[in-house]
């Protein structure tokens, strides 16, 4: 014999299992803030313990370095609004930078640039992204765009000055920097 349950039932059932199913998952407005606030506690200890470990490292450890910037990363991801987000990806960029992955560090970089316009380190994501250019990847035209970017964007930072003797040195060799110097010391003192 077929049992038959009004639409009425099933509703109520249905609303019932979602009641339960958010309450014991910790939905709900209480609920997920306090998920949130322990995912956060969850993601700083994971950072600190991190820090401690390349604190304490002697020799470069790519695996160590690696969970750092994926500790950083999963930190930025989940509380993009937090304040703390900007610093994660500045650091994590650094690390990736120090683990000769550059592409990545340029898009770290680039990251911090866009969405945080008003981070403190703004100016350094521009300038070390033209090093990265410049030095390790060898596209002067980019490093170029970088430094410039520094100086028009950041005047009064110390920075534009670094940018500007990165421009007058950006792609010559080591022999022609070290005789441009020369030259330069030599005009300084028959002034």
């Amino acid at each position: 014999m077929k049992t038959q349950i009004s639409s009425k039932a099933l509703l109520a059932i249905s609303c019932g299992l979602l009641t339960i199913s958010l309450y014991s998952c910790g939905g709900g407005n209480k609920g997920v803030a306090g998920n949130s606030d322990t995912l956060r506690q969850s993601y700083l200890n994971s950072i600190k313990a991190s820090e401690a470990k390349l604190k304490t490292t002697m020799t470069p450890d790519p695996y160590t370095y690696n969970l750092a910037v994926s500790n950083y990363l999963k930190f930025a991801n989940a509380f993009p609004n937090d304040t703390f987000a900007p610093a994660c990806l500045f650091d994590a960029a650094n690390i990736s930078m120090s683990l000769n992955q550059y592409q990545r560090a340029i898009h770290l970089y680039d990251t911090v640039s866009l969405k945080y316009p008003a981070f403190k380190r703004v100016a350094d994501c521009y300038f070390i992204r033209g090093f990265i250019y410049d030095d390790k990847l060898k596209d002067t035209a980019k490093a170029r765009v970088m430094y410039q970017a520094v100086i028009d964007k950041f005047p009064h930072d110390s920075l534009s000055v670094q940018a500007r003797a990165a421009l007058s040195i950006l792609g010559k060799s080591y022999d022609e920097i070290i005789k441009q110097f020369e030259e330069k010391n030599k005009a300084q003192k028959k002034t």
